[in-house]
């Protein structure tokens, strides 16, 4: 099987490796290819990781561009972006036509003219429960900002669909014990899958030492299975050391819920393999 992952983050936005140096050590790990999802930014003033100005965004494109001649033949390389489901004063808030593939993810609770990091630090994300009045509130609008966003965005990959989940382990946070959730979950799920979203199967939180397994959640894993849904397996990778985190043992764990396929972004686009 052919070793991918289009989910890293370079110094382009708050990446810790340059993408040179992040082609590199793809290169030296034997992956056939590698797709680079720079951050949109949102426009939010406190919002650190997005590529803030046209002239960047543009400079990212153009080296991608080098890039991709100077590793011709020892690595295919693909041009891509992760969106935010709303943006102020944002850069190309859709699938801009010069890149090969999108991300779309969902960083953040809103509520009026007010938004909280999901995934920032646990104490932002009780700040956002106490304002929305109780975590059903926050949890379910979290799930319809994704619904809406699957259905309003060209968007190609559907990032960490459960994100909300990150401080679960640390802070004994046991949201999948409520049907309520369950069922804001699987109608995301089941939204992205019929606007013919891929699913994420994302170890990023793993390789930062904030989970012990990737998201998403196994009653989502299992649900995946049922609707036919399209699993690609990605590390989020801010730091080029864990480009390929627990991708063996994602692997396993899809095999456990019979998913038998895996996809990969070809320059003739989406195609499927058989996990191995």
């Amino acid at each position: 099987m052919r070793k991918q992952n289009l989910h890293t983050h370079s110094t382009y936005c708050d990446g810790k490796d340059s993408l040179e140096e992040m082609i590199s050590f793809a290169i030296e790990k034997d992956f056939q290819s590698i797709g680079f999802s720079s951050h949109c930014y949102s426009g939010l003033s406190f919002d650190d990781c997005g590529i803030k100005t046209k002239d960047k965004y543009y400079e990212y494109l153009n080296e991608l561009t080098e890039l991709k001649t100077k590793y011709q033949g020892k690595i295919e390389i693909f041009k891509g972006v992760e969106l935010e489901s709303r943006t102020s004063d944002a850069l190309f808030p859709a699938k801009d036509k010069a890149l090969d593939y999108a991300i779309g993810s969902v960083h953040w609770f809103y509520l009026d003219n007010r938004c909280w990091a999901i995934d920032y630090k646990p104490e932002v994300f009780q700040e956002a429960e106490n304002a929305f009045g109780g975590k059903r509130r926050l949890l379910e609008s979290y799930y319809e900002e994704i619904s809406k966003f699957a259905s309003s965005s060209d968007y190609d990959i559907l990032g960490h669909i459960d994100l909300v989940t990150k401080f679960s382990e640390r802070m004994n946070w046991d949201f999948e014990s409520y049907s309520w959730y369950r069922d804001a979950a699987i109608s995301a799920l089941e939204c992205a899958i019929k606007h013919d979203k891929f699913i994420e199967v994302n170890t990023g939180a793993i390789s930062r030492g904030y989970r012990t397994s990737p998201y998403p959640a196994p009653f989502l894993l299992k649900r995946i299975k049922e609707l036919n849904g399209k699993v690609i397996l990605t590390s989020d990778c801010h730091n080029k050391n864990n480009l390929e985190c627990f991708f063996k043992e994602s692997l396993d764990l899809l095999a456990s819920y019979n998913i038998t396929q895996l996809y990969f972004l070809t320059k003739d686009g989406f195609i499927g393999e058989k996990i191995k």
